[in-house]
């Protein structure tokens, strides 16, 4: 069995703070991808991706989408990708979230755009890290970007585990967030250094967010479906190892 101080170890390397100059376009940032933890996007059809649905007050309009390369077009910035891509390309922005699947532990959706071309295809092109071949995109047209604000919106997540710990995680992810949000711009989807106080609480929040996600995952029964979301019992696939 893992002990509890390498699990969180583990577990922190997943949630690492970015630098003092941060993106503002991008929604969790931490969509990295480990064989053990994996963030992926679910399938249109899955439950968990109902589950956002029910949260937007959506119903059956997710739809899985192609990556598409385009030049210039950076990661985190995905509304200001496609709003030069339709300037020298014609076609439409279209608005929604993006749904990202934390192994079986939670569902997440992230406010996102993606081009409509004009001959009426859709396609992601705003590269993700590790690369997707394909996204799962809810569209939402109330869902739009606020370009004189230039703010986060509040990512929309769903437990999948019955753990209250759970909403302790999210309420700090949503205190990051606005810490995010109050830092003074240096032009459309960057901040400036946030203030060292406030840099030292978000590095607070993460150390808070690794901590519960360990006692999450500490917390699990040997019977209960393993956190990676494979669907095995947690005794028969990370609970019956050595590897985290």
């Amino acid at each position: 069995m893992t002990s509890w101080s390498v699990l969180r170890a583990r577990i922190s390397s997943l949630l690492t703070v970015t630098g003092a100059n941060l993106s503002m376009q991008g929604g969790f940032q931490n969509h990295a991808m480990r064989k053990d933890f994996p963030i992926f996007p679910p399938s249109p059809a899955s439950h968990p991706t109902h589950l956002i649905e029910q949260k937007l007050g959506l119903s059956q309009v997710a739809v899985s989408l192609p990556y598409e390369a385009v030049e210039g077009a950076k990661a985190q910035f995905c509304f200001q990708n496609v709003r030069d891509v339709v300037r020298g390309q014609g076609g439409e922005i279209v608005y929604g979230w993006l749904v990202w699947q934390h192994g079986g532990i939670f569902v997440e959706a992230e406010h996102h755009t993606v081009w409509k071309k004009p001959t009426g295809e859709v396609v992601c092109i705003t590269p993700h890290n590790p690369p997707e071949k394909a996204v799962t995109f809810i569209p939402d047209p109330s869902a739009t970007y606020d370009w004189n604000a230039d703010h986060l919106t509040h990512n929309v997540r769903v437990a999948l585990l019955n753990d209250p710990r759970l909403l302790e995680f999210f309420k700090v992810c949503e205190e990051q967030t606005e810490i995010m949000n109050a830092a003074p711009r240096i032009g459309i989807g960057f901040m400036a250094a946030i203030e060292k106080s406030e840099a030292m609480r978000h590095s607070a929040l993460e150390i808070r967010k690794a901590t519960l996600m360990t006692q999450i995952v500490m917390a699990l029964g040997r019977n209960d479906p393993c956190y990676c979301g494979s669907g095995k019992k947690y005794k028969k696939c990370h609970g019956g190892t050595n590897e985290y």
